[in-house]
């Protein structure tokens, strides 16, 4: 996964968070006229959700970080670290 698509992912569960979030604090607040445990069952689940959707994004990055160091550390391996473009063998161009 590149990181573009990484950041989309990210934004997407924040922004899936922050409306479960709301629906949680509506159904928590103005949820009074539903039978107490079907209102339980759903502030459970909004709020379950909630922080699911705000703890996997650092999930998410932990697990690209490892990815990038396993593959840098397969480059190294192979010879082929840093990439050629990296590296500058000619002096400042003027």
């Amino acid at each position: 996964m590149d990181l573009e698509k990484l950041k989309k992912r990210i934004y997407a569960f924040y922004f899936a968070g922050t409306i479960n979030l709301f629906l949680g604090c509506y159904v928590l607040l103005y949820g009074g006229g539903v039978d107490p445990s079907t209102r339980n069952i759903m502030l459970l689940f909004f709020f379950g959700f909630t922080a699911l959707d705000f703890w996997f994004p650092s999930h998410l990055k932990k697990k690209y970080i490892e990815q990038q160091e396993k593959l840098i550390e397969q480059l190294k391996a192979e010879g082929k670290w840093p990439p050629p473009e990296a590296v500058k063998t000619d002096g400042p161009k003027a």
